[in-house]
């Protein structure tokens, strides 16, 4: 009996459910219309300017059709920023006179952020079938507020708010409405709200297109009093401008975010952007060097020898785009080779943007006395005087040991025609470094009779005292009229240079030492080629006088340029050779050490 009533309670219950469940599911019935349906709704019937409300429509599609994307009317035309959408799915069966139904819907959920007031109708539809479904009802959003500004305001320098713009409000101003093209302007931006908001933040930077634009330091929170009105103030940016080009430039507005749905904006700002004045400008100016500089110059040491490096350092330091001033055209150094600079830049930001570029070369005097560095200049406009200027530094001097230059009435320097070169040392300069012979195989032969007789074992005896006694004779010569001392020490030289180009060859991966051994064998085989004559030789009159000699004067351009590479390697600009470089250096220099005009000894001049 119990398990009866259970059944009978079971059953009931059964029917009673489904009894609950035929209405709702032929109340979910598609409409007449079609068997797609689309509803439209706002969060909100009514918004201030900057604050979102939301736009939510759900398409629903029945029995397997396909569920289509909304289409919006032209928000963008209407003044509204649009945000998302954020999407949803849900698929749903029902019971409907005996058969299954299924039934998809998609949600989507926009953000509209209007910048005018006014009304706004807002209708959705979609495309089904080629035709398009509407939503019933049409939603109309209520706009109220200030509208948000579009148009650029004309600067004013230092200016501040006079009147109460609500509970948020952005403001942006600069210290100069008018400059010159080049010349700094301070931008700030800052935010002032009243009420206390969780959540204020930078949504939208403002745009500096046509400005070179550098960050200075942020200011501080305090408190401040607009028409009667208190705010804090809280700080956005702080910027550097340097406008690159003269006209009617815009720095575009900000905006800022309330919370997560409202949206503030601030006000763009007009500058008037001058041309730098055509009246009294150097040849060649460059319009990067706008504002106050001053510049020096010192060197290391004041009393090197000759081929000895000495640092040279230029410095410009002042008020103005230290990151882009251009020093222009480096005077000559006679009697001296300069490399290309080092260059460092140290930016100072604080109230001015400004700071130091440093250029420190390296330089190699060629000839000795007493010589000069002359002045540096560096011109730049001063936009506080509107007028151009120049700064220069005074000449420096340098006494250099060793033996000064010696010209003749053509302008170069009288040489000595006496090579100093014997055949002997010629020779081994020839086979300094010859390639190793390495075949791929060894040639078969066929198997000889032997050369060695007895007949001939016999004479080779009996001629052996004479042998020995011709062999003493031959030494004594040799010993009396053989090498000189010069011969011996030539050829010292080509061992050390063979020692140095080993050197080079093991320092190639790791750089240290690699370009010193490597110049100072370069150095040995232009000696040794030119013999006594270039002894003492700046490094021009050196190549020179191998020109004169006969050799190939693009080797002896390529030796110069090993040279001078080796010497910014060590002191200059390219210290940072990396391992593909200095093979590359090994490379050239092998060829010239190898097979040149330089190591075969060409023709006499």
């Amino acid at each position: 009996m119990a398990a009866m009533g259970r059944r009978r309670a079971l059953g009931v219950l059964l029917g009673g459910g489904l009894a609950w469940a035929l209405p709702r599911a032929s109340a979910a019935a598609p409409p007449p219309s079609g068997r797609v349906s689309v509803v439209a709704r706002l969060g909100s019937p009514s918004v201030e300017v900057g604050e979102a409300v939301e736009l939510m429509i759900e398409v629903t599609s029945y029995d397997g059709e396909d569920t289509p994307d909304p289409t919006l009317p032209d928000l963008t035309a209407m003044g509204f920023a649009v945000e998302g959408p954020r999407t949803t799915f849900n698929q749903r069966s029902s019971w409907i006179n005996g058969r299954v139904s299924s039934t998809v819907s998609k949600g989507w959920v926009y953000y509209l952020i209007p910048s005018k007031p006014g009304r706004f109708e807002l209708p959705v539809q979609v495309m089904w079938g080629g035709k398009a479904v509407r939503a019933p009802a049409v939603p109309v959003v209520e706009v109220t507020g200030a509208p948000t500004p579009a148009a650029p305001v004309i600067a004013e320098a230092g200016s501040r708010p006079t009147e109460a713009q609500g509970d948020v409000f952005v403001w942006a101003s600069v210290d100069k409405a008018r400059a010159f093209v080049g010349e700094p302007i301070a931008y700030e931006l800052e935010i002032y709200e009243r009420v206390r908001f969780q959540n204020i933040h930078l949504r939208e930077l403002p745009g500096f297109l046509d400005f070179w634009s550098e960050a200075l330091p942020e200011g501080k929170q305090r408190a401040e009093v607009v028409a009667g009105v208190a705010y804090r103030v809280h700080p956005g940016m702080r910027r550097a401008l340097f406008p690159q080009r003269a006209g009617a430039l815009t720095i575009s507005a900000a905006q800022v975010g309330v919370g997560a749905r409202r949206r503030v904006s601030g006000q763009a700002l007009q500058i008037e952007v001058l041309p730098l004045p055509a009246a009294g400008q150097p040849p060649g100016f460059s319009p990067n060097n706008v504002g106050t500089f001053t510049i020096a110059a010192k060197v290391d040491r004041a009393a090197v020898k000759v081929g000895e490096p000495f640092t040279l350092t230029v410095m410009i330091r002042g008020d103005g785009n230290i990151r882009t001033i251009d020093p222009g055209a480096w005077p000559e150094l006679p009697g001296m080779r300069r490399y290309d600079p080092k260059v460092e830049t140290k930016v100072v930001v604080g109230e001015r943007f400004g700071g130091e570029r440093r250029y420190d070369f390296l330089v190699i005097p060629e000839v000795g006395g007493a010589l000069t560095i002359p002045a540096f200049t560096f011109a730049y406009f001063d936009p506080a005087k509107e007028r151009y200027e120049v700064a220069s530094t005074p000449t420096l001097a340098i006494e250099v040991e060793g033996p000064p230059a010696t010209v003749n009435a053509g302008g170069a320097r009288e040489l000595s025609e006496e090579a100093g070169a014997s055949d002997a040392a010629q020779g081994a300069a020839d086979e300094l470094l010859a390639p190793i012979f390495a075949g791929e195989g060894l040639t078969r032969a066929a198997a000889r009779e032997p050369w060695l007789t007895y007949e001939r074992w016999q004479v080779g005896m009996a001629a052996a005292p004479a042998l020995g006694i011709a062999g003493w004779a031959a030494a004594g010569l040799h010993r009396r009229y053989g090498a000189d001392a010069a011969g011996r020490a030539r050829a010292a030289k080509l061992a050390r240079q063979r020692e140095l180009v080993s050197q080079a060859e093991r320092a190639v991966s790791s750089g240290d030492g690699f370009h010193g051994a490597l110049a100072q064998a370069l150095q040995t085989l232009a000696l040794e080629r030119a013999g006594a004559a270039g002894e003492g030789l700046p490094r021009r009159g050196l190549l020179e006088l191998l020109r004169r000699r006969g050799c190939d004067p693009v080797e002896v351009t390529l030796l110069g340029d090993l040279l001078d590479r080796c010497d910014a390697a060590r002191f200059g600009a390219n210290a940072g050779e990396n391992a593909s470089a200095r093979r590359e250096v090994l490379a050239q220099a092998m060829k010239l050490l190898r097979s040149s005009s330089l190591a075969r000894g060409g023709g006499g001049g």
